[in-house]
């Protein structure tokens, strides 16, 4: 794997692992740990989109990729503004992180989260491999 990719992966694994422990904390611990991931998922985005737009530019950078590109780009914006920023806001309390509501909704999140990082990591992450990243 490239540097890029590799720290791309690490953060997944800092993820996966953030999401095993909000399972088995509650009150304040879980609110931290809720901020914790939230932090890195938005940094992870950030970055990623950096990465994402600047293979697009390369000249190498053929349609196909720069369409693939576009659909990672489009859809994790999507994630982000649908279900990542509002779950984080509405769980952001220790009344609302303990309540009977979250883990249902947390149950939802974590596998969104988790097909993400497989897709990333099976699908589109090979392909900025073969650019460079």
């Amino acid at each position: 794997m490239g540097a890029t990719v590799d720290d791309f992966t690490t953060i997944h694994r800092v993820a996966e692992d953030l999401l095993e422990q909000i399972n088995s904390t509650s009150g304040q611990q879980r609110v931290d740990k809720l901020n914790s991931l939230k932090e890195a998922l938005l940094a992870h985005v950030g970055e990623e989109n950096s990465v994402i737009q600047k293979a697009m530019e390369k000249p190498d950078a053929d349609s196909s990729f720069k369409s693939s590109a576009q659909n990672f780009l489009d859809e994790l914006g999507n994630i982000a503004q649908a279900a990542l920023i509002p779950f984080f806001d509405k769980y952001s309390s220790c009344d609302s992180v303990d309540s009977k509501e979250f883990m249902g909704d947390f149950g939802g999140i974590k596998g969104a989260v988790l097909d993400r990082i497989s897709f990333e990591e099976e699908h589109f992450y090979p392909e900025l491999e073969r650019h460079g990243y």
